[in-house]
């Protein structure tokens, strides 16, 4: 059977071994049950990011004494240094951060990590470029002065069902992923279980949600299958939403390998 997946000669090698292996692990000590394996996904470094927007929300908030500015600032520079960090405010002028958040980031040379920061004021958002580094210490700090920048570059999205995709056409594959599909945005943990495969990796879901159709299976470059689905949650709202399944053959049967966003 299949859907488009393009297994090369060593990967069947690889399954075959490994199933062949599972058999006889099987045959000697069955498994009463299979698992769900939670995992989450991994994140950039937190202490780093949180340096920019503490630094950020300092940077642009000020009254109309000027000694609170340097004061809030006083974390990031030295008292030898620049205690303004280059901003001068109009004079008797006050400015307040309603909130904050990380627009980009991206790692430049010599561990340099450059933050672009989305600040609202009263005068509307600005973004402030933070490039932040590590001391020997470990710490995070200022690299150089911040730079006032454009929003980053958006693009319009053309299809998000993933239309441009040859869809999923195997009637055994499609009936495992509505089912898991199902059991997954419903929270059955144990009728999810019987359609995954060993190990497999499953991305927690919002609880309260109700699979009320899927809308379109296809089959992206990587194998993995892109799920868009409509589905409610407890207030009825109705969500159209996205969510990529890894598909595994085993003993000439499907199975989930992974599940989430």
């Amino acid at each position: 059977m299949r859907i488009g997946f393009k297994l090369t000669r060593w990967v069947m090698y690889i399954v075959a071994a490994v199933g062949v292996a599972a058999t006889a692990r099987d045959a000697v000590d069955p498994p009463a049950r299979r698992t769900v394996v939670f995992s989450t996904k991994s994140v950039s470094d937190a202490r780093l990011a949180w340096f920019a927007v503490s630094f950020a929300r300092a940077y642009l908030t000020w009254s109309s004494n000027p000694s609170v500015h340097q004061t809030s600032l006083m974390q990031f520079v030295a008292p030898t240094a620049d205690r303004d960090v280059g901003l001068t405010p109009a004079p008797v002028s006050a400015q307040v951060v309603t909130w904050v958040d990380i627009a980009a980031e991206s790692t430049g040379p010599a561990r340099v990590h450059d933050y672009t920061v989305a600040v609202a004021t009263g005068r509307g958002v600005r973004y402030v470029a933070v490039a932040v580094t590590q001391s020997a210490g470990g710490r995070p700090a200022l690299a150089r002065y911040p730079a006032l920048v454009a929003a980053p570059a958006l693009d319009e999205a053309r299809a998000l069902d993933g239309g441009s995709l040859p869809p999923v056409t195997n009637d055994d594959a499609i009936a495992v992923l509505d089912r898991a599909l199902g059991n997954y945005l419903g929270g059955s943990a144990e009728n999810l279980a019987a359609d995954l495969a060993p190990g497999a990796l499953v991305q927690p879901v919002a609880p309260g949600l109700t699979l009320r159709r899927v809308v379109r299976l296809a089959l992206e470059p990587s194998d993995a299958v892109l799920a868009t689905v409509r589905a409610t949650d407890p207030a009825d709202d109705v969500f159209t939403l996205a969510y990529q399944i890894s598909l595994a053959e085993s003993h000439g049967r499907w199975e989930i390998a992974r599940i989430g966003p």
